[in-house]
């Protein structure tokens, strides 16, 4: 199998943003580690606010973690201080398990500013993936059923008892 090397004038990934700015995203490379704790193993995703990495936790065996790295012009940082404000709620409501939990948080210096970091537990295949997967790309009625239910417990405890409302992009389906 031979290398390809890529067109450097050709722009690739989050270079393709309206807007984008190389300055304002942290440059990584497969391999770097984060906070003497995260290897990067190879980018996940990224947009106009972020590149999400997944990681090899190198203090814990056979562990992994997804590593969303924030532009260095981000004002104020929401999420953050949403994941605070649920792990300081006490509630037994069975959708704050449904919630995708904030592992670490810190702070890396780059050649422009500072990045705000978020450690989250890596996620499974999505719907548009798995999708593709079936015959003729439709969803059994009991798997739309069994996967909506904890995604609807999540929302409640959102909108109840965390008073928390999530106005991200829309699914597609």
């Amino acid at each position: 199998m031979t290398a390809h090397r890529l067109d450097p004038s050709t722009p690739i990934e989050e270079e393709t943003l309206l807007g984008y700015k190389a300055e304002r995203f942290l440059p990584i490379e497969t391999g770097q580690v984060f906070k003497d704790r995260y290897k990067t193993i190879g980018k996940l995703g990224y947009g106009s606010a972020s590149t999400v990495w997944l990681c090899r936790d190198l203090l814990a065996s056979n562990k992994y973690a997804a590593l969303k790295v924030y532009v260095n012009s981000s004002k104020k940082h929401r999420e953050l201080a949403i994941y605070e404000h649920i792990e300081a709620l006490s509630s037994d409501h069975n959708g704050r398990h449904r919630i995708r939990r904030l592992l670490d948080s810190f702070e890396v210096r780059g050649p422009h500013g500072r990045h705000i970091c978020l450690v989250h537990e890596p996620l499974g295949i999505s719907f548009e993936e798995l999708r593709d997967l079936t015959t003729d790309r439709v969803f059994d009625e009991d798997l739309i059923r069994q996967t909506f239910r904890p995604v609807l417990e999540g929302f409640e405890f959102l909108h109840k008892e965390a008073k928390v409302i999530h106005t991200g992009r829309a699914l597609k389906c």
